[in-house]
């Protein structure tokens, strides 16, 4: 696998973070404050790390069940930290949904590498 290949993934999830972070801030919150909560370094950070765990997966391991690699990364990224307060129905339910989407964000990086990344 090419370092060429390698960075061209790392660029696609890059820029696949920052649009899904914008488009949710846009849908969450409206229009008002900043598009990204973080700088994009902080996306390139989290892209470089699929990317890598992305070309150990396609280069070493396997082709295989990718989804299920990266659903796992994503369940244990968004794993719910305990606060000890009591919640509600309704915010539990919002928690649930938003974990969810960010594990489908995690996925569909994983989609990217695999294609990108993945046997030719």
């Amino acid at each position: 696998m090419g370092l060429s290949r390698i960075l061209a993934a790392w660029l696609a999830v890059a820029v696949w973070l920052v649009l899904w972070e914008a488009a949710a801030r846009q849908v969450g919150r409206g229009a008002a404050g900043p598009w990204l909560r973080a700088p994009f370094w902080h996306y390139a950070g989290e892209a470089l790390a699929l990317t890598l765990l992305g070309a150990l997966w396609f280069a070493s391991l396997g082709a295989g069940a990718w989804w299920l690699v990266f659903a796992l990364v994503g369940v244990v990224a968004l794993w719910p930290a305990p606060d000890g307060g009591r919640r509600t129905r309704r915010r539990a339910s919002r928690e649930l949904i938003g974990r969810g989407l960010g594990v489908c964000r995690v996925i569909v990086a994983g989609g990217i590498l695999a294609w990108r990344l993945g046997a030719t």
